[in-house]
């Protein structure tokens, strides 16, 4: 019994036959162990909705297999399952979207179902498999229609089609030759698929044959990307040389009705695509305006920069919904603008006259230095004490060195003081004075030539007890007379003897004490022995380790810090902002330095500059030229991950950086 195949046709325009249409429709994104897939799953059921919605496909007679039913097994029993439905009339359309696989060494194509795994073709599903399966059912018109990578190997030879569905067909439509296929950009359709859906969407007329359609979609594929898509007819099979045919189902009211229930803008567009001398043209053309109205001004909204409510203003003025709340906010980014370029003004200002105090303290740095090395120690302190006034956080050598080195002066100025009296007491013999003295320089400093001066000393103090108990002896040997010359040449001798061994004391002493008046320089052979590492500048990212213990984000920030990574996030993802923009290259390995006063230190391959920052638990504010306020996505003594809004010409662009110690 015949059924209807549309709505307000003529009598010419009945099918003579009464075979259902059918469709399998495959779609796989989500491998378990191949590369995932962006768009294959909506490819597949944006046509079956097409078929569905457009043209005579009901949707008890639609059967699907996405994702994780795509197994080896389910589609091998979705065609077993099909086999046994299908009548002699029926007409059958199997569409499959997801990865194609080509074996070189047996020159065989195969599909690969979501389980298999690369390299084991045991769960690929060949093309000889496939058109096997395909030969066993008895349909009038079966169509496969394939999106994946080398489904051309499936296509073996052609045949002039006749357009006339009383004939019967078995027809492939291939995305492609022997070649990998595009999957189109994430959300969108791959490009064939696009070719497909347009076409079918657009089409008014009552009749469309698959060899127009194969027309089109060559045609659209070849200008969109750089593949082939291919049609053929099954080798071996019940072919006649007939075709499918796709038969609206719907008339113009009937759309209208599906097209305001939807009311979007595709839609509309779709509706006059397909009805151009409509009778609600008028309609569709005003509301397709107002609904990209509305989503250019959610756009604008999104991006929130001065072009884009700028542009909104220019295209709606002076009629438009959002013009004053687009005003109001052009007004705000603009105070805030200027705002922030007279901050960054007075930011570029304050670094200027940073960077000059800076030459003069590196000057004054650079002198100190070099009267210390002179052993100028007064002149050296003096010189450090001016670059102290000048210091800033950030400035190397840092403000510990200072005031270390000018103790070091200090200290050095005060030993050689006392050194300096203590030897002036040692020439007058005043050796209890000159004890006195070397002990309050031994307390600056734990020479040990000072304390070869102080025993020197303590035994010159002890000479005199000697030569009294000496002349006492001699006293009494003074009452013999007989022996008085021997005695006197005796005791003669005696005295050149100890004056020679006097002299040879001293001669050895005064190879360690000091003969001249000192000059308050390090030509002194006394030397202060100051640390080694005090008379060196420090460097202050290695002398400053980052902070093992730190509870807060403004602690545990603190240290030095390399970057890693740059990224772009955009709708919830990251994409790396390198492959946007080569020149960002250039920051990747820049260390950042941050201190407890607000200051980082920037040093890239390029140069060196200072910023100041802010953090307020984890809400991060930057100090340059572009920057925003944004967010610390994580940190721990090893990690740092911050996003922040970054404001050029293009819009704002949410910028991710990934840094690690």
């Amino acid at each position: 019994m015949a059924t209807e195949r549309g709505m307000g046709r003529k009598k010419e325009d009945e099918v003579p036959y009464a075979g259902k249409n059918y469709l399998l429709v495959i779609g796989i994104d989500a491998y378990q162990n191949w590369q995932a897939l962006s768009n294959a799953v909506k490819d597949a059921r944006e046509f079956a909705e097409v078929l569905t919605r457009q043209y005579q496909f009901a949707e008890d007679q639609v059967f699907a297999l996405y994702n994780e039913e795509a197994t080896e097994a389910n589609i091998y029993q979705a065609l077993r399952d099909m086999k046994r439905r299908l009548e002699p009339l029926d007409n059958l359309i199997v569409y499959y979207s997801g990865h194609g696989y080509y074996d070189n060494e047996f020159d065989e194509g195969y599909w690969v179902p979501v389980n298999a795994k690369p390299g084991d073709e045991s769960q690929f599903i060949s093309n000889a498999n496939i058109v096997k399966r395909i030969n066993a059912l008895d349909t009038q018109h079966t169509l496969l229609i394939v999106d994946s990578c080398f489904s051309g190997s499936l296509v073996v030879r052609k045949r002039n089609a006749i357009p006339d569905e009383r004939f019967k067909s078995r027809r492939i439509l291939a995305s492609g030759r022997h070649e990998t296929v595009s999957d189109g950009r994430e959300g969108e359709n791959s490009p064939f698929s696009a070719g497909l859906l347009t076409f079918l969407r657009q089409n008014t007329a009552p009749k469309l044959d698959t060899t127009s359609l194969i027309l089109y979609v060559k045609d659209y594929v070849f200008g969109k990307a750089q593949q082939h898509p291919v049609d053929g007819r099954i080798q071996n099979s019940a072919d006649e040389g007939g075709e499918f045919v796709f038969h609206l189902r719907r008339d113009e009211a009937t759309v209208w009705q599906e097209v305001c229930a939807a009311n979007t803008v595709v839609e509309y567009r779709n509706y006059l695509a397909g009805f151009p001398d409509g009778v609600y043209q008028a309609v569709a053309n005003r509301k397709i305006n107002e609904l990209e109205e509305d989503d250019i001004w959610k756009s604008t909204k999104i991006n929130d920069n001065e072009l884009a409510f700028e542009a909104y203003i220019r295209k709606y003025s002076p009629s438009g919904k959002y013009l004053a709340e687009a005003r109001s906010r052009l007004e705000q980014l603009k105070l805030t603008r200027s705002e922030r370029q007279k901050a960054q003004e007075e930011m570029a200002a304050r670094e200027n006259q940073r960077e000059q105090q800076r030459a003069t303290y590196d000057a004054h740095v650079k002198t100190a230095e070099s009267l210390y090395q002179e052993r100028k120690l007064e002149d050296a302190r003096e010189a450090y004490r001016a670059a102290l006034k000048l210091h800033l956080p950030g400035f190397v050598p840092n403000q510990e060195y200072l005031e270390e080195q000018i103790n070091f002066c200090q200290t050095n100025l005060a030993f050689l003081r006392h050194y300096e009296h203590g030897k002036d007491a040692l020439q007058s013999e005043n050796y209890r004075l000159a004890i006195e003295y070397f002990q309050e320089a031994l307390k600056i400093n734990n020479n040990s030539k000072v304390e070869k001066l102080i025993a020197y000393c303590q035994d010159q103090l002890r000479q005199p007890q000697q030569k009294r108990g000496a002349t006492k002896t001699q006293q009494q040997a003074y009452a013999t007379p007989t022996p008085r010359r021997r005695g006197v040449g005796w005791w003669m001798l005696l005295g050149a003897v100890g004056v020679f061994v006097l002299l040879v004391i001293i001669a050895i002493i005064a190879e360690d004490t000091p003969t001249t008046t000192p000059n308050y320089s390090y030509d002194d052979p006394v030397q202060t022995d100051p640390a080694p590492e005090a008379t060196q500048p420090v460097d202050v990212a290695a002398a400053t380790p980052p902070p093992p213990a730190a509870t807060t984000p403004s602690q545990m920030i603190l240290g030095s810090w390399r970057l890693q990574a740059i990224a772009v996030v955009r709708d919830g993802y990251a994409y790396d902002a390198t492959q946007e923009d080569p020149t960002l290259y250039a920051l990747l390995g820049a260390t950042y330095y941050f201190q407890n006063n607000g200051i980082v230190n920037v040093n890239t391959s390029v140069g060196a500059s200072v910023h100041n920052y802010t953090i307020n638990g984890y809400t991060f504010y930057l100090g340059a030229l572009g920057y925003g306020i944004g967010e610390i996505n994580q940190l721990d003594n090893y990690n740092l991950v911050l996003t922040l809004p970054f404001t050029n010409s293009f819009g704002t662009h949410q910028l991710q950086f990934s840094l690690s110690r």
